[in-house]
């Protein structure tokens, strides 16, 4: 997913570019050695990439990691998923359909404790 440009610091490139070079350009999750500036392109996987590792992006201080693009996707699903699911219930409250919603969860806690 493209990162919102506007919710970073102006230098988060120096920022970025700092946390990848401390850890030698490899993944801090996996171990892959990713493509350092000026190497040749081959391929997406191999690009790092700065994650924040809690998901906070509105904190003074951040966890940052160094990620390669499958950790990162992996590292951010969860959060990706919970998110689609407040926006969809938070569209379905606001076209009316609240009192449905509701019914829905009842009807399941009554399934489930059967």
């Amino acid at each position: 997913m493209p990162m919102n440009k506007s919710l970073y610091p102006i230098d988060w490139h120096e920022i970025a570019l700092a946390i990848k070079e401390a850890v030698d350009w490899q993944c801090q999750q996996c171990g892959m050695q990713c493509r350092r500036p000026g190497e040749p392109f081959d391929t997406h996987r191999r690009t790092l990439t700065v994650a924040h590792w809690d998901h906070y992006l509105d904190e003074k201080d951040v966890f940052l990691v160094a990620l390669c693009p499958t950790c990162h996707n992996r590292h951010d699903g969860k959060y990706r998923a919970q998110n689609r699911a407040r926006r969809w219930r938070r569209g379905q409250e606001l076209a009316g359909q609240r009192n449905f919603l509701h019914l829905c969860d009842r009807l399941r806690l009554n399934i489930e404790g059967i």
